[in-house]
């Protein structure tokens, strides 16, 4: 507890991310690995491995791009080091571990922006709105970006964003649901539309685990969007019994795409065939 106060005391972060939450989160992400280290690592190594053969087919090898670099747990970031000239690392909070990691590289950059683009305009929102704000920018990437990695990021863009609209507005449910399908398929249509090499690791899906192991009906995690067929399919068991529910562990499905505009073009040639 005395370590999870001082992260939040010390941990450098804009101020719309302390105010909606993201802080918060990221902290407890830290402590949720520290308690789950041993059930995390499988996805952890898949995660790093997969990123580790995208980035070898790069065809350039001047700037990788990170999204959702958190606290580093899923980011190969000495590989990275390696293989680019430069690496910039994006996300709104870079825990203290992230920071010390990334200040060993002399060519690695921790960039502090919001990846959904909407933070700020939520921050400031009037309660009684009844009308979605407009979604911002992405994160502006230079001309010399040849890899980017979306990692585990996609199902959590809409979390925060519809949690504080479903709390702090008059938005209506399908109104909500909406905005939150919107970040999802503008995050994948501005990753589609990257000149760059695409590495694309994010949960598709989540399920009750009864603790005989019996799995209960999963539920979508990315708000209806549906992604084509992945080269690396795996599963997370991210909480056990007891953690989020009395007597049901989460596993999420997770999946992963080495060049995820190869797969979007073979996923559309393939639906084309049927009709």
């Amino acid at each position: 507890m005395f370590g999870e106060i001082f992260d939040w005391l010390t941990t450098p972060c804009p101020a719309e991310a302390r105010k909606l939450g993201y802080l918060r989160e990221a902290i407890a992400i830290k402590a949720r690995h520290r308690r789950h280290r041993q059930a995390w690592q499988p996805h952890l190594d898949r995660t790093k491995a997969l990123i580790e053969r995208s980035m070898a087919a790069a065809a350039k090898r001047r700037r990788a791009v990170v999204l959702g670099s958190g606290p580093l747990l899923d980011v190969p970031v000495a590989s990275l080091a390696r293989t680019f000239e430069a690496v910039d690392l994006i996300d709104l909070v870079h825990p203290k571990a992230a920071r010390h990691i990334a200040a060993a590289h002399a060519n690695v950059t921790l960039r502090t922006e919001d990846i959904s683009g909407v933070s700020v305009s939520l921050a400031a929102m009037p309660k009684d709105l009844a009308q979605a704000p407009q979604l911002g920018s992405p994160p502006m990437l230079s001309e010399d970006t040849d890899f980017v990695v979306s990692v585990n990021l996609l199902s959590q863009l809409p979390d925060i964003p519809a949690q504080w609209l479903g709390a702090k507005t008059a938005l209506i449910k399908p109104a909500r649901k909406a905005f939150a399908r919107r970040l999802v398929r503008c995050h994948l249509d501005w990753l589609l539309r990257l000149d760059a090499l695409v590495c694309l690791v994010t949960d598709v899906e989540r399920r009750y685990v009864e603790r005989d192991g019996t799995e209960l009906p999963a539920w979508d995690s990315l708000q209806g969007v549906t992604l084509p067929p992945a080269t690396d399919i795996w599963t997370w068991d991210v909480a056990p019994a007891g953690e989020t529910h009395p007597d049901l562990a989460v596993r999420m499905t997770v999946h992963g795409f080495a060049d995820f505009a190869a797969a979007a073009q073979r996923g559309s040639a393939a639906r084309g065939i049927g009709n």
